[in-house]
């Protein structure tokens, strides 16, 4: 292999385990300069290391021009006997629906384009164009939103079996080879658009800083792989004080969290939150970190943060049932059945029975952490009477509460609102409850 740019770029593809050798890389080209040269890059490497490669093209439907670019890829892929593969989708609408930029949410759908397709094919990788500068306009994209180290490291060059061959290769370089190819391509004009941040710290930040310090586009990207070597480190030794995760939670004793460093504390939280499926943010990390013993946090995912004086748990939550309107009789509302009969006459309660007066709908539901009850001594939050009686932090939430006309009105085997109990003589509606195992 003769050409320069090949052998630069098949030794990071080396070094980095990047092409598999007899197995399948699926490039993601857009049809616009970077992406065909590495469609070419890679037809041109297949051969010296033993792999195929395919193509798949993300339509994201934003552009009156998207349609050209679509027809470009498949006609080029076509023309070298290149598989290819087209995905489509309606960015602007699910970004609407998300609540995303739509930056944000035509990258969504295209990596999970991307992924489906590279398992649908059986691809052993998804080679995408980004390349130096692309690296350290993230890197400044990421300190412009207050980063933190990972953040900072900018693109990783392997992330699962997505694979960036070009990540060590310039602008320059890669202008150099389109042009001493030939190789036709199409210009997106979406990206001379100076509103998205990304494009004006391309046109404008990036160049001024090159003026300023010739070169800078590459010491960061050399700085971004330093920070995600020492991530990485901090990660794993953060990772190896954690105890396995059992049965959807992962529980961490305070010595443990006390005897680090805060910038291991967080770290044991993200990788607390990583092994169950969420990648919390700074600000959840933080929040976490901040509870008191006794302390309860919902998190994102289904999860939820518990302190207790030993330990710390993160753990997914248990699937609730919806809240549902009582009807005399018996009725199952998730694990739990409950009955509901009417009384003229005075009635017992106990851990499992509660007796309210006859005067409005009764709804069963699960606690949503707020909410009071007035009791012998006095208003109390629903909080407060959960910890008076024992009832665990974790099991709080799945505690059934039954609510008269909306508001709350007792609690199973905790408390009554004595504004919500029968006077004497008066009927009543008699409610209890079987499958409770965390009643007293």
């Amino acid at each position: 292999m003769t050409d320069p740019l090949a052998r630069k770029v098949l030794s990071c593809c080396l070094a980095q385990d990047m092409l598999p050798p007899g197995g399948l890389v699926l490039c993601a080209v857009s049809g616009g300069r970077d992406s065909v040269a590495l469609l070419h890059l890679l037809s041109a490497l297949a051969g010296e290391v033993g792999f195929q490669v395919a193509a798949a093209h993300f339509n994201h439907q934003l552009r009156p021009t998207a349609d050209r670019d679509e027809a470009f890829v498949r006609d080029w892929c076509r023309g070298c006997g290149i598989p290819f593969t087209c995905g489509r989708g309606d960015v602007g609408a699910f970004a609407r629906r998300e609540g995303l930029g739509v930056e944000d949410a035509a990258r969504r759908l295209r990596y999970a384009f991307l992924e489906t397709t590279a398992a649908d094919m059986g691809a052993d990788r998804i080679a995408t164009a980004h390349h130096r500068e692309d690296n350290a306009e993230t890197v400044l994209l990421h300190l412009l939103r207050g980063a933190g180290m990972q953040g900072l490291g900018g693109i990783a060059p392997v992330r699962g079996r997505i694979v960036r061959p070009l990540l060590e290769i310039s602008r320059a370089e890669i202008d150099a080879y389109v042009k001493q190819n030939a190789l036709s391509y199409v210009e997106d004009e979406s990206n001379q658009d100076a509103r998205f941040t990304r494009n004006r710290l391309r046109l404008e930040v990036l160049p001024l800083l090159e003026e300023i310090s010739p070169g800078c586009a590459g010491r960061i990207a050399a700085a971004a792989a330093v920070l995600r070597e020492e991530d990485g480190h901090l990660r794993r030794e953060a990772e190896a004080l954690l105890p396995a995760a059992r049965d959807g939670a992962m529980d961490l004793p305070v010595p443990v969290l006390r005897g680090q460093d805060k910038p291991v504390r967080r770290r044991l939280v993200r990788a607390m939150g990583r092994q169950l499926g969420v990648e919390l943010t700074k600000s959840q990390t933080e929040a976490v970190l901040a509870l008191k013993n006794g302390g309860c946090l919902d998190l994102p995912g289904g999860l939820c943060a518990i302190r207790k004086p030993h330990r710390l748990s993160i753990r997914k939550r248990p699937d609730l049932p919806p809240p549902l309107v009582l009807q005399a009789g018996e009725q199952d509302w998730g694990p739990w059945r409950i009955t509901l009969r009417r009384s003229d006459g005075p009635a017992e309660e106990g851990p499992d029975r509660v007796v309210l007066r006859d005067g409005g709908g009764l709804t069963v539901s699960a606690w949503d952490g707020t909410g009071r009850l007035t009791v012998e001594n006095g208003s109390r939050t629903i909080k407060r009477l959960f910890a008076d009686a024992g009832i665990p932090i974790e099991r709080r939430r799945e505690h059934p509460l039954l609510l008269l006309d909306g508001k709350p009105a007792a609690v199973f085997g905790v408390a009554v609102d004595w504004n919500c109990r029968p006077r004497e003589g008066e009927a009543c509606w008699v409610v209890g409850i079987e499958g409770c195992a965390f009643l007293p």
